[in-house]
């Protein structure tokens, strides 16, 4: 039965970076490399901060990661879409009281269809 009280439970959430890291120990490849082979624009530091999951990867770069990788880029920008939610839902579920809240959607008795 749907209710607003029921939760799905996410036992793992991983980001593009994760993928990307075993995908380069698998090949032995450096963050250098990896950079080099991505091209123009995408810089070490780049691929530092995406592995670090200080910087999130864009359509081009995920884009250049499936032309170089062989990673679907429709999955790398999944993952981390799905990662920033999870984070964001942990922030919002921290800052936010227990009890319901009664801002949400209610169906009183006297409204009629």
């Amino acid at each position: 039965m749907l209710h607003r009280e029921n939760r799905i439970r996410q036992y793992h959430t991983s980001s593009a970076a994760d993928l990307i890291k075993e995908i380069m120990e698998f090949y032995q490849i450096t963050q250098t490399d990896l950079a080099d082979r991505l091209g123009v624009r995408v810089s070490q530091k780049n691929i530092s901060e995406i592995l670090t999951r200080k910087r999130f990867i864009n359509e081009v770069v995920a884009l250049r990661i499936e032309t170089v990788m062989g990673i679907s880029s429709s999955l790398l920008l999944e993952l981390d879409a799905n990662f920033k939610l999870r984070r964001a839902k942990e922030a919002v579920e921290k800052s936010t009281p227990k009890n319901p809240s009664d801002k949400f959607l209610k169906r009183y008795d006297w409204v009629t269809a």
